[in-house]
């Protein structure tokens, strides 16, 4: 009897330094753009580091300290993770009996953090801590919105070139709970009144708070009798950084570019990365997004298409096998949408 077993993991960061004015960072060193302390850099907190290390552990155990709260916070958005086994008589068939799939689907995601010490201006904090306000539970720190954002395709039964094998697939997005909020009362109330009442400006309530873009990856994960694994990543959002661990090894990853701020101290628009941030605000009103309003044939359509020229998958890791080798694996399954 063989025994196999895979797993893959994806790994989203928000690649930034420390915050921490108080003790040597910057109010504004993120990934996001600051939209003059009014917007995005307002609501997330970088994870204060621009690289991820290549031990899946030890990234779960790091954490980033702020002196706002009294607990280390994970220093990264989102981790979606698909585990594979089952047993094999011969290297060839597989035992029906014996598949197991796991996922993280109980672990609770990480806190979105509103940044800014006491006594510094935010907008956001001052809003949480407005007593005439309740929108958000007075909380500066609430878990991410991933509600309705996650598709598990279960464990599912393939054949390739007369080698049997399992594959399963995850999409798992998150978005930012305080701008989910801010959308909420932004519909709830008109723009006229809700930029009334918040006192922010018009040029400050762009796409991202009429439709909040997700942070995700459509993770695919395939295991065949003879060894041959093969790890997917068939699509990401175009913001921020993502890592793929493959046997708690890191594998591959996005591109990402920080952006930058003169010598003034003025933010200064990195084209590169604003680029990125803005399309990935946009195709939330597309076929781009998994989420989008549209339906879920539309996404298919965009992932098939886009699979016949790169850049995906995404991300990807394979292993050859015994008989089979990563290649044929690839060709030979297509995307397997998890709902």
């Amino acid at each position: 009897m063989v025994e196999r077993a895979a797993s893959a993991t994806t790994v989203t960061l928000l690649p930034g330094h420390s915050e921490d004015s108080a003790n040597g960072g910057d109010a504004l060193d993120s990934a996001m753009p600051d939209y003059g302390g009014k917007c995005l850099d307002a609501w997330f907190v970088a994870d204060q580091v621009t690289d991820l290390p290549d031990d899946l552990r030890e990234v779960e155990e790091m954490r980033k300290h702020l002196p706002e709260y009294d607990e280390g916070l994970r220093q990264y958005r989102l981790k979606n993770r698909i585990e594979l086994s089952f047993s094999s008589e011969d290297g060839r068939t597989v035992v029906d009996s014996s598949v197991t799939l796991g996922t993280n689907a109980n672990e609770k995601p990480p806190y979105v953090a509103v940044e800014g010490q006491r006594g510094e201006q935010n907008l956001v904090r001052e809003i949480i801590e407005r007593d005439d306000l309740d929108w958000f539970g007075g909380k500066s720190k609430l878990r991410a919105d991933v509600e309705g954002k996650r598709f598990e395709s279960g464990a599912v039964r393939e054949e390739v070139d007369g080698v049997e094998g399992v594959r399963a697939s995850v999409l798992l997005g998150g978005s930012d709970t305080y701008i989910e909020i801010m959308r909420e009362k932004f519909y709830e109330l008109g723009p006229v009144e809700f930029l009334e009442t918040t006192g922010m400006d018009v040029e400050t309530v762009p796409a991202f708070v009429v439709q909040p873009p997700n942070m995700y990856t459509f993770l695919e994960l395939a295991a065949m009798a003879d060894g041959t694994t093969l790890a997917r990543v068939w699509d990401a959002s175009r913001y921020p950084k993502h890592y793929l661990y493959a046997d708690e090894r890191k594998r591959d990853e996005t591109e990402f570019e920080e952006g930058s701020r003169l010598s003034g101290g003025e933010w200064r628009p990195n084209e590169n990365a604003n680029e990125r941030f803005g399309q990935w605000a946009l195709e939330e009103q597309d076929l781009r997004s998994p989420f989008s309003p549209h339906t879920k044939s539309g996404y298919e359509q965009f992932v098939d298409h886009a699979t016949s020229f790169g850049p995906y998958p995404a991300m990807t890791h394979a292993e050859d096998g015994e008989e089979l080798t990563a290649s044929e694996v690839s060709h030979a399954l297509p995307p397997l949408f998890p709902w």
